[in-house]
This record gives structure tokens, C-alpha cells and sequence, in this order.
């Protein structure tokens, strides 16, 4: 029995990057128009940023960063084809998280 326990734990583990992260936790508490634009929410099928959400994502890790392949997205920018696949890199070091990718920086994030 506790050989299966062993085996289990790891898989219902969260991935470091779940939560919700913001750059200041004053947000996490805000009113509904603030935390749309300011609060990262990420789970294990889902993806919502400021300015962009989708009801579907599956994340892999690579050795440059997450993939991320995201669909049935909304947003502010038109020139989003769906699906649509980029490589997030987030980087989580001790209570922070960080979302980069080309011509976007998050800054560091604490969880909500």
C-alpha cells in the first residue's frame, strides 16, 4: 500500500506555475475590471492573463520553457489565430513566478 501511495503523490502534485499570481498582492482582492487586467491565472486546462483567456490549455515542459497550446481564446489582440501554440517560459523562484516570452515580461509574481 504505501508502495502505490508513493507512486500516486507526484501526479496529483501541483505544477509550480498553478495558482493565482499577481505583482501586487493588493489585486488579489480587487474589483473585478482590476484583476482582469492585472492578475495571471493558470491551472492545468486553462490560461487567463491580462488582456487574453482561454477556456482550454495544455502545458509541456522543454528545455526552453513551457508550451503552452491554447485554444478557444479571447482577448484584446485580433491577430491571434486559433489554435495557437508559444513558448511561455515561466520561472518560479522561491515565493515569485515569472511569465516571459518574446516581447513580454510579467515582472515577478506572488501568488494570490
Amino acid at each position: 500500500m504505501a508502495l502505490f501511495a508513493f507512486a500516486v503523490s507526484p501526479a496529483l502534485a501541483a505544477a509550480p506555475y498553478v495558482g493565482t499570481w499577481s505583482g501586487d498582492r493588493l489585486n488579489c482582492n480587487a474589483t473585478a475590471d482590476i484583476q482582469r487586467q492585472t492578475l495571471f491565472t493558470v491551472d492545468r486546462s486553462a490560461l487567463s492573463l491580462p488582456e487574453l483567456g482561454c477556456e482550454r490549455a495544455t502545458f509541456r515542459k522543454s528545455p526552453t520553457g513551457w508550451v503552452v497550446h491554447a485554444s478557444q481564446c479571447y482577448g484584446s489582440d485580433p491577430s491571434l489565430e486559433e489554435p495557437f501554440a508559444r513558448v511561455i517560459h515561466i520561472v518560479r523562484h522561491g515565493a515569485t513566478l515569472r511569465f516571459t516570452w518574446p516581447g513580454f515580461d510579467s515582472g515577478p509574481l506572488v501568488r494570490c
